[in-house]
Order: C-alpha cells, then structure tokens, then sequence
C-alpha cells in the first residue's frame, strides 16, 4: 500500500494520496478518492473558510466534510483557516480515511481533526461530538451528483447563521439536458440557452431556499462560482422563520423566447407563455432565485483576504484567475440572466464584438451594464435585449 501513496503539498498543506489519482484521467474511487483537477476549487474554499471566519470573528470554528475522499479539504481547513478548531472528517471509504489520519499527522493537526466511517445523514445527526448545541458553524457538502437527498441533514446540522457550501456536479440535469429529472430533484425546470449555467445555479440555490424555509431558516448566498462539471454555492444560514415567510418574494421565473431571443423575470403569481416582443410561445424556466447570487461585502473581504493566503502569493497565474473572478462579481450587475457576445453578434450579423465594448457602450447610453462571473464572453445588463441591439447598431 505505502508503494501506491504519493505525497503532495497543495497550497500550505501536505497531502497523501493514490499515486494512480495522479496519473489517470478520471480519478477512481478506490482505493480512495483524490481529484487533483479540483485544486480550483479547494482554493476558493479555503479563502470563502478564512473570510467567513474573519467576519465571524470567532476563533473556534467547527468544520464537517461531509465527504471527504483522503480529506484534501478538510485537511486544508484545518491548516490554512486558524480560527477552525475542530475539523470532521466524513467518508464511507476506510482506506481514504487512514490517508487523512496519517496526513493528519504529517502536518500536526491530528489533535484538531476527528474521523468518522458513515453515509453523511447518520454522520451530520450523530453529531453529539459536537459543541453549540450539537451543530457544526461551516457544513461542507460535494457530493458526486446531486446535493438533494442530503440538503434537510445538512441544514439541520449547521449552527444559526452558520455557513453551508453545496457542490451540483450533475450539470447536464442542472443545464436543461434531462428537464424532467431536473423537476424531479430541483423542483424546478431549466432552460437549455446560452446562460443555462446561470439558470442551473439559481435552480440549486432555490431548492436550497425551499428546503431551509420548511424548517424556519432563512439563506442568503455569499458566493456561487462555476467551473468544469460541477456549480458551488456558499450560503448563510440563520434562524428566522419571519424571513423565512419571505421567500416567496425571492423566488421567480425566467421567460425565454428562442424566437426572437427576449427574457425577462416574472413573480410566481404570472407566467406568461407568450413572448411580449414577436407573440411567440415562450419556455419558461424555474421556480428559481431571483435574488443576486454573491453578497458584494462577502466579495470585498474576500478580495481583501488573497494575499494572505500562501497559494496566491507562490502562483500569480492563481491570483490574477481569482482577482478577475472576485472583481467581476463585485462589480455585477445584479439582473438574474446574462446576455453573451456570441448571440449578440449573430443577432447583429457581424463579428462578435468585444465584451468590454459592449459594456461601455451600454454604460455610455445610461444603462447599467458589466461583465457576468459566470461567462467569460457574458454581460448582464438592465437593457432589454432589442434595446441592446438598436444601441450596438448605433454605435
């Protein structure tokens, strides 16, 4: 077995994995589970961790890895986020568990880190471990496809205005391929267009909205990125079911028409099914968050927070990746579609124009527009569609 261990140092801490996971192009589950593609993704959780603990101003902090595989995430939380001081590991696999003990060891945290074998259910209502009544402050859950049939044990593991993350990796369901699985677990249909990954992720935070309403919680998202196969969110979580009666005024759907490309948001009281531009008949997307997807101070102290962080400072590649990436969301418009310049230009008849052109132009004429985080050739803007293509015709 020790022939078949690589150590690795990701970011500040040192981590052992299957040498095969390394080498092969779709990491294999056993003997445990490593994804080495996912070191995106374990870096934005490790500075989203070490902002939240900052504005929380607490220095001990619990954290639960719902599913850990060899504990990449968990063991870089207990490392590079001070303010935890207990960290739960989770895994069914026994093997993936002796790799996060053992690298528990090798970086000297193995007093702060707890391991348990269970499906995540029976781990997060087991958890009598646990202090402030028996709940974690920051629950992470990245499940390999849907989060749904573990949202109700995750929301009731986590402490009042606690934070969850929650990882979508079935994006085909989520991005319109299989519309009726889509209902079935999200409760909510997609719209297969050019910003259905922005459709996906509303539809992921409204079933988490739903789900903590029904038990007096109210959400708000922090932060929600996309990348490769899979959409993440990190969403508070407090105790408040006056709030809670709210979320009918946070939820939506989108009416799109792929005749003449018109979309707008409408309430749950009225679905037009058709289109207000050409009287074509319209798809309609949702129940879906209508509300922005990331909280701009969130942003900021995030923002605030990378050079801190040894990742970024040893990989500017890294840093310029999340600077654009945090800077955009910041500075976003907060409509609940984005326009992409492809479409635009194929509804002009020309050569796509350049996004930062299309921005200022839009700017220029009074409305209110700026690149989109979760399309790098995407714009939101306040602008109607035909008011977009008679201004560019213009300009």
């Amino acid at each position: 077995m020790l022939s078949e261990i690589s150590e690795i140092i990701e970011g500040d801490t040192r981590i052992l994995v299957p040498s095969a996971s390394l080498t092969e192009k779709i990491p294999s589950k056993t003997p445990a589970f490593f994804n080495p593609v996912a070191k995106w993704n374990r870096d934005i959780s490790v500075l989203a961790y070490k902002t939240f603990s900052t504005l929380k101003t607490m220095d001990c902090l619990s954290f639960a890895d719902c599913l850990s595989g060899v504990g990449a995430r968990g063991l870089r939380v207990g490392v590079e986020v001070p303010s935890v001081e207990s960290v739960y590991m989770n895994d069914i696999n026994p093997i993936a568990l002796e790799f996060a003990r053992k690298a528990a060891e090798l970086n000297s945290i193995q007093g702060k880190c707890y391991f348990h074998r269970s499906e995540v259910c029976s781990f997060l209502q087991s958890n009598a471990h646990c202090s402030q009544r028996n709940r974690y402050d920051i629950v992470d859950l990245d499940p390999f496809g849907s989060p749904a049939p573990y949202l109700d044990c995750v929301l009731r593991a986590v402490n009042d205005r606690g934070m969850i993350s929650i990882t979508a990796t079935d994006t085909a369901v989520l991005c319109g391929v299989y519309p009726k699985v889509c209902y079935r677990r999200y409760h909510g249909y997609p719209i297969r267009s050019e910003y259905t990954n922005e459709i996906g992720m509303r539809l992921l935070i409204s079933l988490i909205a739903f789900t903590a309403a029904r038990l007096d919680l109210n959400i708000l998202p922090l932060f929600s990125h996309t990348n490769l196969h899979y959409m993440r969110t990190y969403v508070k979580i407090s105790v408040s079911n006056s709030e809670a009666n709210e979320l009918y005024s946070k939820i939506g759907y989108v009416i799109h028409c792929f005749s003449c490309g018109h979309r707008e948001i409408w309430d749950v009281e009225s679905n037009p099914r058709i289109c207000r531009v050409c009287s074509s008949k319209c798809s309609i997307g949702g129940p879906l968050w209508k509300e922005p997807l990331n909280e701009q101070g969130f942003l900021e102290s995030m923002f605030q927070l990378i050079p801190t962080l040894g990742v970024f400072q040893r990989t500017p590649s890294l840093r310029r990746s999340m600077d654009n990436l945090l800077s955009t969301g910041i500075e976003e418009v907060q409509e609940p579609y984005y326009f992409h310049t492809d479409h635009i230009a194929s509804k002009l008849k020309t050569s796509p124009l350049a996004l930062s052109e299309i921005v200022d132009t839009l700017n220029r004429v009074g409305f209110m527009a700026s690149k989109a985080s979760l399309s790098p050739q995407g714009f939101k803007t306040n602008a109607s569609l035909s008011q977009i293509l008679n201004t560019l015709k213009r300009s």
